[in-house]
């Protein structure tokens, strides 16, 4: 195997999604320092841009009222405002460190330890923290909207600014970059082709897809062009890995990128019974809320 993300099959590497949110809050410095305190050695995390072109570590494109709580403490009473509108200096005046316990997403992680005073950290910061772990493989799924362009800024500028930031601190060579708007991974293979590319995909039947034939998601690309492979299509851009919906993918299609030499990394993996029979497949990652069971699942496996 010639890329850095492949894995022997059984010997999955484990990815801390959001650092680790159903343990701690979900992207914050916290999560992230808790993964090296377990052995988790790999992170996913999200970003986006904040007021003057600032990248910041957060999912949702609107504050999200869920684990958000303003400078007199109160929990927002609905999503927003826009991150691209503030400032960082206005986004730290927000506590992010406990979930609200009146939303059904608090009663998806009811073990979240609260970690009140958090921050939404920046790029920057995190990436000057991940400095000092050699063994720390990054994953920065860049957030882009391609049918609401008002929620942040374009494909291009994302790419160019996260590659920028990336290439400064020196770790591009274990980075890895993904986003569901593969816009932004055309642009990124322009920036900085060095630095490692995974395509996000999500094929759930009546839900919101990304992979739709020749739409903006996939930046017009066409899967019969490929024979009908999404693998092979993802390979032909020169990716280093694909990242199915774990509900998604299929012995044949892991096959298939294997074949091209994909790393195939799933997500969101929580349930055990699901953990093993990724592991069981022969994926290459498994990204995880509760990384450190995925690891005990894994270093178990019969």
């Amino acid at each position: 195997m010639t890329n850095f993300l492949r894995r022997p099959a059984g010997h999955p590497r484990i990815y801390g999604h959001r650092g680790a949110r159903s343990v701690l809050p979900e992207n914050t410095m916290a999560g992230f320092a808790y993964l090296r305190e377990t052995g988790v050695t790999a992170v996913e995390l999200d970003v986006q841009n904040a007021r003057g072109r600032v990248p910041v570590i957060i999912h949702d494109p609107l504050l999200p009222m869920a684990h958000t709580r303003d400078a007199q403490g109160n929990w927002l009473p609905a999503p927003g405002p826009k991150v691209i509108d503030l400032t960082v200096d206005e986004l730290r005046s927000y506590d992010i460190g406990r979930l609200n316990p009146a939303t059904e997403y608090a009663a998806r992680y009811p073990l979240q330890r609260p970690q009140d005073g958090a921050r939404i950290p920046t790029l920057a910061e995190f990436l000057e923290w991940a400095q000092a772990d050699s063994d720390l493989l990054i994953n920065i799924e860049i957030k882009s909207h391609a049918h609401q362009p008002d929620l942040g800024d374009a494909p291009e500028i994302l790419a160019a600014d996260v590659a920028g930031m990336v290439q400064h601190s020196g770790l591009a060579a274990r980075v890895v970059v993904s986003s569901f708007d593969w816009r932004v991974l055309s642009a990124l293979r322009v920036h900085a082709p060095d630095i490692a590319r995974a395509y996000l995909s999500f094929e759930q039947p009546g839900q919101d897809t990304n992979i739709i034939d020749g739409g903006a998601l996939m930046d017009g690309l066409n899967r019969k062009d490929f024979g009908g492979s999404l693998p092979a299509l993802i390979a032909a851009q020169g990716a280093k890995a694909w990242c199915p919906y774990f509900g998604d993918l299929t012995p044949a299609e892991l096959a298939q990128a294997h074949a091209h030499d994909l790393a195939v990394n799933v997500w969101t993996v929580n349930a055990d019974a699901d953990i093993r029979r990724m592991i069981a497949m022969g994926v290459d990652g498994i990204i995880s809320d509760d990384p450190a069971r995925a690891q005990y699942l894994l270093d178990t496996a019969a």
